[in-house]
């Protein structure tokens, strides 16, 4: 008897409130919530089906397709483009890799090679979501994927609190429909969101003697799914979250030590599934400047992005800044959003009297997670105090667990609204005053945007619409609320909610584009041609798509990275100042450049050579042979009629940028052709001490407001001081062409008439003849150039004797020598790189800081390369172990009598 009593008192709270309701109509449906669960996300991302337009960030961040149409609204479809340079190249091989029998734990695409899965992000482990990206649109099945995992989690998860089907239902819709889903698809924080309420559930079972194998499971799960996902930064948020749950859950628990002994066996499960993971991350982190350079603890955003939290679009759709650094750092800087009638439901829910602890619990993180999002000095100082939280950009990726945080509670309400003991009153009012100070910060008229008029009315635009939007949300319940009562009443309310979170999660798939076309032809030609050496890119091809389309490519985009490529990088190869931390090698990203990008493959073409650079690609009307501009800062221009038969001749000194320039063989003029239609024949003719060189070029093949140029008959060298004289000279043809002429002291232009207009010169880009030049164009299109810099390294070569290298490949090769050498292998240096020659293992050595050299014998030399980290397998022994305690959790949960009765 004493024994039933004590069952009796240790059954969840959540069971009992869950037995004294009566029975809904889902509960004669109970598989239905589940199907719908599966079914809305399909229909979440119907708008973007129905329109042809796509959110595939192939087509906007690849940097080598053409053809992209127009979007119905002109913006970003998707808030960072890591969605596409990290999460989409670096996840297609990832799954290459695994659909090849290959652990993805190196990327030879990348740099000079770099570690795949210990770059975190790829999610390179994340089995068996990661196969998805093995596809072109395989980043719209991820996050279909991951929307219906996360909903159906957070389902379960409310259904362990107690609520009814209705009521979890919603929650879990709306955490499918959340903000971060509809902001960042594709982006590995979204492969961490499932995995919270799966943890949570987890510690709601360790409470329970009835599911203390269930508890076990669910809680590795949460954590080694978490680690996975591929972004620790999240990750870690949703852990801290945790954690204060189940200190909480903690305090009303029987037997402590068993409910903090099975959260400690499921965690420490948990990371040992992870574990191969973890060492990958760890490994590469440590050869890294991360922990130096990745110092996001102190940054918060400015106050009035939390108008976008409640009001989304409030400032327009993603990636509007109208010329705004404030506007764009406010609108574009949260991870999420919450909607004004989330904010009606969750009030009500934190008034509620339902789960008291967790609730409280739910009101402080919304509490500390809007203190560290915008800067609050309290918060602040108490969460950086934490280990490693000075390294994670919490205004951004804490969305998933404060949108958790709030639709909890509104659940919680829907519930109460059942047992009619939801009150409006007060909730309203609350929102109301969020909906006030929402508009106060968001005011177009606010002194602190600086707009002029144009760009106060598109603010103006967007806001009357985001509050139109929500206002005709909130009067919807309140119209419900007012005329409808009992079931109907919160199936209509439910329905209403969950309808404004899913229009708002359709309005960025409204800026997706209609599909465009990859430039096969140019890709072909670079696998055709490269074969194990390397290509630079000054624009077509971003960084990491070289990896997606599996071409070796000395740029990237990574993070962490390892510090000797860093180093080698700023110091032998870009020494533009945008290259500060070491984390982007890509000259047209922002501080960086593509005229220094260009300069340096000329000042260390040695360097570019070495580690193989055969060719190098830009924008089809870039030119990379040497040339220097005349005047280098324009200025306002005039335009000069030149008609047929007439000439003009420039007079000017060569300024002190000669001192490094080739021989002249080629002149450009800038000049415009009147809506292309000048014609006849341009002479332009480059005189200096008494020397002159000519070249002759037709007008017809010319374009408006560029550069016309000629090749001349003779090379011409310029000194810095020497004087020289261009005469311009159209000879033939029926209709004129502008030159434009720009200020420019210590120059003059004389007419053909001897008229002298001082001061004044035409825009002249000296260069030299194309079979004099550096670079050779191999291949154009509408898209790119293809240069080829001639000289340049195999991947494979030897020092100490003449070696004959056979066939070969990236991991391997057959080398003959008459004696003993060294074999130079062009791919990053560090640890985790196994060599064997003949089945021997031998020592891998850095060779010119940064790439690797193993010592070969004399004779046959059948040499194999192969990367995994140090200590990995440890770390596969600890995965194994941690799903052995998976397994047996699992089985003896079927197998044991108690498992079996509370089965």
């Amino acid at each position: 008897m004493a024994g039933k009593i004590l069952l009796l008192r240790s059954v969840n709270a959540a069971e009992v409130q869950r037995v004294a309701q009566p029975p809904e109509h889902l509960d004669r449906h109970p598989r239905m919530p589940i199907l719908i669960l599966i079914l809305a996300p399909f229909l979440g991302h119907a708008a973007s089906w129905l329109t042809g337009l796509s959110s595939n960030p192939i087509w906007t961040e690849s940097g080598a397709v053409t053809g992209i149409g127009r979007s119905i609204i002109y913006a970003l479809d998707f808030s960072d483009t890591n969605v596409g340079w990290t999460n989409q190249a670096l996840g297609h091989l990832a799954a290459q890799d695994w659909l090849h029998l290959v652990i993805p734990w190196w990327n030879p695409y990348s740099g000079i090679g770099l570690p795949l899965a210990g770059e975190m992000q790829p999610a390179a482990l994340f089995l068996p979501f990661v196969l998805l990206l093995a596809t072109q649109n395989g980043i719209v099945w991820l996050e279909l994927s991951l929307q219906i995992f996360a909903g159906i989690a957070m389902f379960c998860l409310l259904r362990r609190l107690g609520l009814g089907r209705l009521g979890s239902l919603t929650g879990g819709l709306l955490f499918a429909f959340s903000g971060t889903f509809a902001w960042v698809p594709g982006e590995t924080i979204l492969n961490v969101i499932p995995f919270l309420p799966l943890l949570l559930h987890g510690i709601e079972d360790a409470r329970d003697p009835d599911h203390p194998r269930r508890a076990i499971v669910l809680i590795a799960l949460g954590i080694g799914g978490s680690l996975l996902a591929g972004f620790p930064e999240t990750a870690y948020i949703d852990g801290l979250l945790a954690l204060l749950w189940a200190i909480v859950r903690s305090f009303q628990v029987r037997d402590v030590r068993r409910f903090i002994a099975r959260i400690v066996i499921g965690g420490i499960a948990g990371l040992l599934i992870a574990a191969p993971q973890i060492v990958a991350f760890i490994d590469f982190t440590l050869t890294s400047t991360v922990f130096r350079s990745h110092r996001f603890g102190t940054d918060y955003i400015n106050y009035r992005g939390f108008a976008v939290t409640v009001l989304p679009y409030v400032f327009g759709p993603l990636g509007m800044g109208a010329g705004s650094t404030l506007l764009l750092g406010v609108s574009a800087s949260t991870g999420g959003y919450v909607g004004l009638l989330l904010v009606l439901f969750g009030a009500a829910g934190l008034m509620s009297q339902r789960d008291r602890p967790i609730t409280a619990l739910l009101a402080a993180w919304l509490v500390i997670s809007i203190g560290k999002t915008f800067g609050f000095p309290p918060v602040m100082l108490l969460l950086n105090a934490l280990p490693l939280m000075r390294d994670v950009v919490f205004s951004r990726y804490s969305s998933p667990s404060w949108e958790l945080a709030l639709i909890i509670p509104a659940c919680f309400a829907l519930e109460d609204l059942r047992a009619g003991t939801m009150k409006l009153r007060g909730p309203l009012v609350v929102t109301l005053a969020i909906l006030g100070l929402a508009l106060w910060f968001a005011s177009p008229w606010a002194p602190v945007w600086h707009w002029n008029e144009g760009d106060r009315a598109i603010m103006v635009f967007w806001l009357v619409r985001a509050v139109a939007f929500e206002l005709a949300a909130l009067l919807l319940v309140l119209a419900v609320w007012r005329g409808l009562h009992g079931e109907v009443r919160r199936w209509c309310l439910s329905f209403i909610v969950v309808l404004n979170a899913l229009a708002l999660f359709i309005v960025p798939q409204l800026s997706g584009h209609a599909p465009g076309k990859v430039d096969w032809p140019a890709i072909h030609y670079l696998k055709a041609h490269l074969g194990l050496r390397r290509f630079y890119t000054l624009g077509p091809i971003d960084p990491n798509y070289s990896a997606y389309f599996e071409l070796p490519d000395l740029n990237y985009i990574y993070l962490p990275v390892a510090a000797n490529w860093a180093d080698f990088v700023h110091r032998h190869l870009f020494t533009d100042g945008g290259f500060d931390q070491g984390n982007i090698f890509f000259a047209p990203f922002p501080p960086m450049s593509i005229t220094d990008g260009a300069r340096d493959v000329m000042r260390f073409q040695h360097d570019y050579r070495y580690l193989g650079v055969r060719y190098i690609l830009t924008s089809p009307g870039t030119s990379l042979s040497p040339s220097l501009e005349i005047p280098a800062s324009p200025g306002i221009a005039m335009a000069f009629a030149l008609y047929p038969g007439q000439s003009i001749t420039m007079h000017g000194i060569a300024p002190p940028g000669f001192a490094t320039m080739p021989p002249i063989g080629r002149i450009g003029i800038n000049q415009g052709n009147y809506g292309n239609t000048a014609t006849g024949l341009m002479s332009i003719s480059l005189c200096s001490g008494g020397i002159c060189a000519r070249g002759t070029g037709d007008l017809g093949t010319s374009r408006d407001n560029t550069l016309f140029t000629v090749v001349l008959a003779r090379t011409l060298t310029l000194r810095p001081g020497a004087q020289y004289h261009i005469t311009i000279d159209h000879r033939t043809g029926s209709s004129p062409d502008a030159i434009w002429l720009y200020p420019a002291s210590g120059g003059s232009v004389t007419t053909g008439d001897g008229h002298i207009i001082p001061a004044r010169t035409a825009e002249i880009a000296f260069s030299v003849r194309p079979d004099q030049a550096l670079f050779r164009k191999v291949y154009t299109d509408k898209l790119m150039t293809i240069w080829r810099l001639a000289g340049a390294e195999p991947f494979y070569t030897t020092t100490g004797a003449a070696c004959r290298i056979g066939a070969h490949s990236v991991n391997a090769a057959i080398i003959d020598c008459p004696a003993a050498a060294a074999l130079i292998r062009r791919e990053l240096f560090m640890a985790g790189w196994h060599a064997t020659d003949n089945g021997a293992r031998v020592a891998v050595h850095v060779h010119h800081a940064v790439v690797q050299s193993i010592a070969l014998h004399a004779g046959r030399n059948i040499v194999r390369f192969r990367f995994s980290p140090p200590y990995a397998g440890w770390a596969w022994l600890g995965f194994w172990l941690g799903a052995l305690v998976l397994m047996w959790q699992m089985v003896g949960r079927w197998i044991s009598p108690k498992g079996r009765h509370a089965q």
